[in-house]
């Protein structure tokens, strides 16, 4: 019966692809509702801003309602934010930085997102959007979250890593709960003025005896180190980390803790982007040939570019969207050559096949259809 319905179903999704050149009947109207609703998209969820707000100098919050269709998130997880800019449909992702038990509350969300200095939409995106204005949101993704009830638990953020723990430890203040699971907190920040919701950890610590709160300030105390881990944290050998923030610090951590023989189980940790990768392959300079554009680049392994940079240090300009291997935009076919997949953490083979072209980097001579 299943594979009845399955095969019925693709025979219906043929159908529409032929006649209308769409995915689905609402993309194929998707121009004529957009004219009763403004940025309704067939294939996300329209989402109400309801207030912009600063928390810091170079990090806002978006205060957002989501229609009844959004199925709500695990603490830890992030969205796609798809807005238009100059006629132009734009996706960034973003962590939700509020927590489960607040949208339950209040059928609301928080992104807080920081504004990069030299970004094309961060800095835009306070100054567009304005309350009562229309965005589109994916469903929840992710799996960086407390999916175990480990006995002590420590939290190291740096920079805007601190939103996936705001959402965690929101819903222990929100829940009014009194757990015996020891948190601990070590947040870095580049300065004390950059120290978001500072006045809300330290309120939460002063009203849970289980939450331990230590606020460093780089500019003082410098980035993450053993000594840190020694005299911040209140770790144990049974202690799960939870790591995000810059890669550096996230590279850091981990060696650090790997060091300290702490296993890979209890070592989770979320890039804001494609992960840094050293491959046991060592190979001298690799070729990509951009076979329609004729154009071809050298690449080192030392260089990290994805063969999304190299194509667009070179003046060619791929369909991309999230820079992180999720939206999938910018899927490409290679015609020949090995490449790595920084997200799957896997070798592509020698022959044709598709691949996302910003979590790719080359491992020998790469020949793309682009």
């Amino acid at each position: 019966m299943a594979s009845t319905l399955s095969q019925a179903g693709k025979a219906w999704s043929w159908f529409i692809g032929s006649l209308t050149n769409h995915k689905s009947m609402a993309a194929y109207f998707e121009p004529i509702i957009q004219g009763v609703l403004p940025a309704w998209r067939s294939d996300k969820i329209r989402t109400q801003v309801r207030e912009i707000r600063y928390e810091n100098a170079d990090m806002f919050t978006l205060v957002l309602k989501p229609s009844k269709q959004w199925q709500g998130f695990s603490a830890g997880q992030y969205i796609e934010l798809t807005v238009q800019k100059d006629g132009a449909w734009i996706s960034r992702f973003f962590s939700i930085s509020s927590s489960p038990t607040y949208f339950q509350r209040t059928g609301l969300i928080e992104l807080s997102i920081r504004i990069q200095e030299k970004g094309r939409i961060t800095p835009w995106l306070p100054q567009a959007l304005h309350k009562g204005e229309f965005v589109n949101i994916s469903p929840a993704l992710g799996d960086f979250t407390l999916d175990s009830k480990p006995a002590s638990v420590c939290f190291i953020a740096g920079g805007s890593g601190i939103t996936p723990f705001r959402s965690m430890l929101q819903n222990i203040q929100l829940e009014q709960t009194q757990s015996k699971q020891a948190i601990t907190l070590m947040y870095y920040a580049r300065s004390a003025q950059h120290f978001a919701f500072a006045d809300d950890f330290e309120q939460l610590a002063a009203q849970h005896s289980n939450i331990t709160l230590k606020l460093i300030n780089s500019e003082i105390d410098g980035n993450i180190s053993s000594n840190h881990l020694e005299y911040f944290s209140q770790a144990n050998k049974d202690t799960h980390f939870y790591v995000c923030g810059p890669s550096p610090m996230i590279q850091s951590a981990r060696q650090l803790l790997k060091e300290r023989n702490y296993p890979d189980d209890q070592v989770h940790y979320e890039f804001f982007g494609p992960e840094p990768i050293h491959t046991d392959i060592q190979t001298d300079a690799t070729q990509v040939l951009f076979a329609r554009s004729h154009k071809q680049v050298s690449s080192t392994q030392n260089s990290q570019q994805t063969l999304l940079e190299l194509a667009e240090s070179h003046d060619l300009k791929p369909v991309s969207g999230c820079r992180m291997g999720v939206c999938h935009q910018c899927i490409c076919q290679k015609q020949s050559g090995v490449v790595y997949n920084t997200k799957t953490k896997t070798y592509s083979d020698t022959g044709a096949q598709e691949i996302q072209l910003c979590v790719s980097l080359p491992i020998n001579d790469v020949v793309l259809d682009l």
